[in-house]
């Protein structure tokens, strides 16, 4: 009798992981959001570490009269373009959930496109950032098989 609790059990926590994957995959990725556009916006640096081409001197020049900060780039002026990035699963199956961190409206994909060729892309996680949403999963994993 106790052999096929477990038997169940395990059935259970496995129906439950594979019907919360996509919700728990785009927790994981907002997350992972936050934390680049925290790096972004308070170091103004790529998914490499290295610091984003600094602006321009005329804009550089007209963001620092209107009272936002040009000591770096930070994609931060009205905040609508952060606001606008999201996770979206893409594909969805037993086995996993990918998902894609896109911009909800054109605005936010123009400028994400725009500074692809001079700044890489803007919203790509750091390889830390990575690691820390595959610990996040794994922890997800772990704590659902723990009894």
């Amino acid at each position: 009798m106790a052999f096929e609790r477990i038997i169940a059990r395990i059935r259970q926590i496995k129906h439950d992981l594979e019907a919360n994957r996509e919700a728990e995959a785009t927790r994981i990725v907002l997350d992972q959001i936050a934390l680049t556009k925290l790096r972004v916006q308070t170091k103004g640096e790529s998914s490499t570490g290295a610091a984003f081409a600094p602006y321009v001197p005329a804009y550089k020049k007209s963001r620092a009269k209107a009272g936002y900060q040009v000591g770096y780039v930070d994609f931060t002026r009205t905040g609508q373009m952060w606001a606008a990035v999201r996770p979206v699963v893409v594909s969805s199956s037993v086995f996993s959930a990918t998902v894609e961190i896109q911009a909800a409206n054109q605005r936010a994909q123009d400028i994400i496109a725009g500074a692809r060729p001079k700044r890489g892309n803007i919203v790509q996680p750091s390889k830390p950032e990575i690691e820390l949403s595959r610990r996040a999963n794994r922890e997800r994993i772990e704590k659902a098989f723990r009894v």
